[in-house]
C-alpha cells in the first residue's frame, strides 16, 4: 500500500476501486468477445437467391467460374469478392473497427447495425470492382466482343453485379 499524506487523503478503498474497474473492462470486454464471434457478415452471393432468369447456371456458379476462370471456356479468371475486399481494406477496416468499438462498449444493438453498415460498405466496394480499372481483368475476347459488342467483362446486363450482397447473422444459422 502506498503511503499518502493528508493532503491527498487516505483511500482506504482507492486499490479496490481500481481492481473492481479493471474487472468490469475485463467483463466487458468478454462479453464483446462473445457477441462478436457469435456473428458473421458475410458478402456474396448466396445460392439459394442466385437463379438466372431462363439459364441453366445460377449467378453463384457464374461468379464461381468468373473467379477461377475456365479453360475449357477459354474463360481467364476476373475475381471479383476477395480482390475488391482487399483493395478497399483501408475503407472496410474503419468499418470493422466501428464494430469492436461499439460492441466493447456494451451497445450489442448499435454493433449490430454497425455489421450492417459493414455489409453494406462490403457488397458495395465488391460491385463497384466490376468498374473499377485496378480489377485487372483480361478484355474480352474478339468473339465475344462480337458477340456482345463489348471489351469490358461481366457487365453486359449487371445481373451477376446486381446478385452481390451482404448477410449479418448469428454464426452457424440458416447453413
Amino acid at each position: 500500500m502506498q503511503e499518502c499524506t493528508e493532503a491527498q487523503g487516505c483511500g482506504l478503498m482507492d486499490d479496490m476501486v481500481k481492481f473492481t474497474q479493471k474487472m468490469s473492462n475485463v467483463y466487458m470486454a468478454k462479453k464483446a468477445y462473445e457477441f462478436l464471434v457469435s456473428h458473421d457478415v458475410l458478402v456474396g452471393i448466396p445460392q439459394e437467391t442466385s437463379t438466372r432468369e431462363g439459364e441453366d447456371v445460377t449467378n453463384a456458379e457464374l461468379l464461381f467460374i468468373h473467379t477461377n476462370g475456365s479453360p475449357i471456356r477459354n474463360i481467364p479468371p476476373r475475381p471479383v469478392i476477395k480482390p475488391a475486399l482487399k483493395n478497399s481494406d483501408n475503407e472496410i477496416k474503419r468499418y470493422r473497427l466501428k464494430v469492436l468499438k461499439t460492441a466493447v462498449q456494451g451497445d450489442f444493438q448499435g454493433s449490430l447495425e454497425d455489421m450492417e453498415r459493414l455489409g453494406m460498405k462490403a457488397q458495395n466496394v465488391c460491385r463497384k470492382w466490376f468498374v473499377n480499372p485496378e480489377n485487372g481483368w483480361a478484355p474480352n475476347s474478339p468473339a465475344t466482343i462480337a458477340r456482345k459488342g463489348s471489351d469490358r467483362p461481366l457487365i453486359d446486363t449487371g445481373e451477376l453485379r446486381k446478385s452481390i450482397t451482404y448477410v449479418v447473422r448469428k454464426r452457424g444459422a440458416g447453413r
